[in-house]
Parts: C-alpha cells; sequence; structure tokens
C-alpha cells in the first residue's frame, strides 16, 4: 500500500511522533534520553527546525514543532531516527529496526491548538501514570515553561509569549492550562481503563 503524501501545515507547524517498532522500548535509562535529547539539538539547527514543546516517553517521542519545509522535516527525522538506531544497536547489541517505519507528522494549522497540543504533549506522563505533576517529569518541556528552568532545547512559543506581559504571570497561566482537571479528559481515562 502506497505511503499517502504528508499533508504541507499553513502555518510550518506539526506535532511529530516517532515510536519503536512493536512498541518497543528506546529509552532504558537516564543516558539513552540525554542522548536522543543530544541529537534532537543538533540537528535541529542543521536543518532549522524550532522545537516548541517536547516529551520522551520510553517507548515514543512527541515534539511540537515548526519545520521550514515538509523536505527538511524529512532530513530532520531521517537522520535522528537513523543515529540514534545506530546508538541504540551498539548500546544494547540490538539487530534489527529500532523504530516503526517514518514517522508522523500531524498539521497544526491554528495557533489556539498549538497550546492545546503542547499541553497534550506535557501531560502525556500524567496520563500514563509515571508522575502525579507534569512537573515530576525530567524528559519533557513542562519544566521551561511550568518550571522556569532552562532547557536548550526548546524555542519558546509564540503562544505561550502572548500569555501575558511578565515571566511570573505566563507561569503561573501556563501552570494552570496544563494541569487544570477536564471532566471530559477525566471521562475518557475512565472510559479507556473501563475497555481494558
Amino acid at each position: 500500500m502506497p505511503r499517502r503524501n504528508r499533508q504541507q501545515s499553513p502555518t510550518g507547524i506539526y506535532h511529530w511522533i516517532v515510536r519503536g517498532i512493536h512498541k518497543k522500548t528506546l529509552f532504558h535509562h537516564t543516558k539513552d534520553y540525554l542522548h536522543f535529547k543530544s541529537l534532537l539539538k543538533i540537528h535541529k539547527e542543521d536543518h532549522q527546525i524550532q522545537i516548541y514543546h517536547y516529551c520522551l516517553m520510553s517507548n515514543h517521542v512527541h515534539l511540537l514543532i515548526h519545520s521550514p519545509s515538509i523536505e527538511e522535516m524529512a532530513k530532520f527525522s531521517q537522520i535522528i531516527q537513523r543515529r540514534y538506531a545506530y546508538y541504540y544497536c551498539g548500546a544494547y547489541k540490538w539487530v534489527g529496526s529500532v523504530f516503526q517505519p517514518g514517522y508522523r507528522s500531524l498539521v497544526v494549522d491554528r495557533e489556539d491548538y498549538l497550546l492545546e497540543c503542547g499541553r497534550y504533549i506535557e501531560r502525556n506522563p500524567v496520563r500514563a501514570k509515571l508522575c502525579k505533576h507534569p512537573s515530576e517529569y525530567a524528559y519533557s518541556s513542562f519544566g521551561y515553561y511550568g518550571c522556569a528552568s532552562e532547557d536548550e532545547l526548546v524555542d519558546t512559543s509564540p503562544v505561550y509569549l502572548g500569555m501575558a506581559d511578565s515571566d511570573n504571570a505566563r507561569l503561573a497561566i501556563y501552570n494552570d492550562y496544563v494541569t487544570e482537571i477536564r471532566v471530559q479528559e477525566e471521562m475518557m481515562t475512565e472510559a479507556t481503563r473501563c475497555l481494558v
């Protein structure tokens, strides 16, 4: 079955996702997460990619990125997956594929969705029950936006900057926005749990 052409985002912003093959664990130790982050840092600059939000889960990765073109995003994706697979196979004596083929790139075509998508990405560890609060998870951009921690990987989201005039006000508003309990999310989580 031929692969469909990727949809071009009018904003240049995409929700980028890669997964381990057959839900394979990609990150076993802190050094693995840090190595992947270092690859992202190097190659985002090479391909003019901006990373607004990210979350590295054990078997998949979410990024909210701005790319100058679909072609640059494809080159960025290919080199990240290839370099990390090379590292992974060497570190864990693995033979075979590390990632599912390709990557997903969901179009973010509205500013309000950019903020909502960032929230979704940074709440992944909470939904997965790895932590109770996004600030407790070390491998996401929440530390940058919600705790004012330094993070060389993050390019500040323009929507975040527009939330308020001062750093402290933005921090408070963002924390409330990401951590607020939404009834529909709770209901979906409960419904999903009942189906298992």
